[in-house]
C-alpha cells in the first residue's frame, strides 16, 4: 500500500487525476485499486479518436485498474463536451467512456435526483 498526501497528481495514459490524498493498493496480479479524496477530486481523460475530454469531480474517487472503473461519490459530476451529469454516485468506465449515475437518498442529505444535460447534435451531424 502506498499513500500520497498534498497536491497529488496521478497520470495513467490520458487519464489525469488530482486529489488531496491518494491511497494505492496492488494485488498479486498487479492490478491496482486507487482511493482518492479531496475537495474535490478531479479527473480528465481524452476521448479516443476525438479532441473532446471527459472531466469529472467528486469528494471521493475509487479507481479499479483491472475493471477500468472510476466510482465517484459525494457531489459527483461528469462532463463530456457540452453534456453533463451529476448525482450522489457516478460510475465511469474509462475503457468504454460510459457512465452510470444514481441520486442517493433523501436520508443521506442528497435530493435523490440525478441531473443530466444533453445538447442536441447539429443538423447534418451523424
Amino acid at each position: 500500500m502506498t499513500v500520497w498526501e498534498g497536491n497529488v497528481v496521478v497520470v495513467q495514459g490520458t487519464l489525469n487525476l488530482k486529489a488531496q490524498r491518494v491511497t494505492v493498493t496492488r494485488d498479486a496480479q498487479g492490478n491496482q485499486q486507487l482511493q482518492a479524496q479531496g475537495s474535490p477530486v478531479t479527473f480528465r481523460q481524452k476521448v479516443d479518436g476525438s479532441n473532446e475530454y471527459v472531466e469529472g469531480s467528486a469528494s471521493n474517487v475509487h479507481y479499479n485498474t483491472a475493471a477500468n472503473l472510476a466510482t465517484l461519490t459525494g457531489n459527483a459530476r461528469v462532463k463530456r463536451g457540452q453534456d453533463s451529469v451529476s448525482g450522489a454516485v457516478i460510475v465511469y468506465n474509462t475503457a468504454t467512456e460510459t457512465y452510470q449515475a444514481s441520486g442517493g437518498t433523501a436520508a443521506s442529505g442528497n435530493s435523490g435526483r440525478v441531473t443530466v444535460i444533453l445538447q442536441p447534435k447539429a443538423q447534418g451531424t451523424p
